[in-house]
């Protein structure tokens, strides 16, 4: 049997997929998006006891994108875990920031990214990472007192995810070592919703 996602119709339920996603405000990777699309025909397919290729007929577009939606809903449990959904970056303007302030919040991603990594939350680790990269990206291109140009919205989302994991931090107990036992990371943890709050208004002064 030719496997499904080669059919002409399973790449048109994909990319009418991905436009549902953005008209509510969500990008998906590609590759997440066939394979929800894929296990969805599969289990049409199992359910109804026919073939795939006539099962993908059977599958909507606003039914897979709702399925997507829903798994990443915040307030759903385990949506920490789902990495490939964001929300749309509807700013796409460019700002020319300071290498030195590129820098730093370079560091301030990693930071927050790492915190949400060791306390159990993938979702915003991937994401906080991911804005390192795009910065990292852009002082690449920025040679030794120059500015580095960078997207509107990455600073913007920066400084959303540095106030949350602040807040994670004081209201849930995130703590840069969650080991359970004591060597002196209280102090750390203390001191760090102010450092997270001032880089989140130095990228929010850049933006």
């Amino acid at each position: 049997m030719p496997d499904i996602q080669e059919n002409v119709g399973f790449k048109a339920l994909v990319a009418q997929t991905s436009a549902v996603l953005l008209t509510r405000g969500v990008e998906v990777e590609p590759v997440t998006v066939r394979d929800v699309v894929a296990l969805m025909v599969r289990s049409v397919a199992e359910r109804i006891g026919m073939d795939e290729e006539e099962a993908l007929h059977l599958v909507q577009p606003d039914a897979v994108a709702e399925a997507i939606t829903a798994a990443a809903d915040p307030g759903r449990e385990g949506a920490e875990n789902v990495h490939a959904v964001r929300p749309v970056r509807v700013d796409a303007r460019m700002v020319a920031v300071p290498v030195q302030v590129a820098g730093r919040l370079v560091m301030a991603a990693a930071q927050a990214g790492k915190y949400a990594a060791l306390n159990g939350d993938g979702r915003t680790a991937s994401h906080a990472l991911d804005l390192a990269t795009e910065i990292g990206a852009a002082l690449s291109f920025a040679g030794v007192g120059d500015k580095a140009d960078t997207p509107v919205g990455v600073l913007t989302e920066l400084a959303g995810i540095s106030e949350t994991v602040a807040l994670r931090v004081e209201r849930d107990g995130w703590s840069i070592c969650p080991c359970g036992d004591e060597h002196d990371q209280n102090e750390v943890d203390a001191g760090m919703p102010a450092t997270l709050r001032a880089d989140a208004a130095l990228a929010h002064r850049w933006s």
